[in-house]
């Protein structure tokens, strides 16, 4: 490959990760800008910083899969040590036990701030189960 493909190629990337990042942020003031008026300023900007965080989890989960290739199939163990497996699950894939650590950290702050949203939430769950 030429030196100036390569350079030209660079310098494309740079460019769609620019571009990327002014959409993102527009998409962010839009979205902030449309539920301003009805939930209020902080309610708005912590719904902005959800949708983020959803958007980033996505791409990180997608890069995580993308780079695993194809899982090799593990027979299950027959003990019930949860501990174990979780142990053995985050040796061999160190970003998804970091992921499923955050997201669990998140869902414990949540729970902790508004105990009543997350009854109101499992309860909803719960309901879904049952109807099948």
């Amino acid at each position: 490959m030429k030196i100036g493909r390569l350079l030209l190629a660079v310098c494309g990337l740079a460019a769609l990760a620019a571009a990327s990042g002014v959409f993102v942020v527009a998409l962010s003031l839009a979205l902030f800008a449309v539920l301003e008026p009805v939930i209020g300023p902080a309610g708005a900007a912590a719904t902005v910083a959800a949708a983020c965080l959803v958007v980033l989890a996505a791409a990180g989960l997608t890069f995580v899969l993308l780079s695993a290739g194809r899982a090799r199939r593990v027979a299950p163990q027959e003990g019930g040590d949860v501990a174990a497996s979780l142990m053995d699950l985050a040796a061999r894939r160190p970003l998804l036990a970091l992921f499923g650590a955050a997201a669990a950290a998140t869902l414990g702050v949540a729970v902790m701030r508004n105990p009543r949203a997350a009854s109101g939430l499992l309860s909803f769950v719960l309901g879904l189960r049952r109807g099948r």
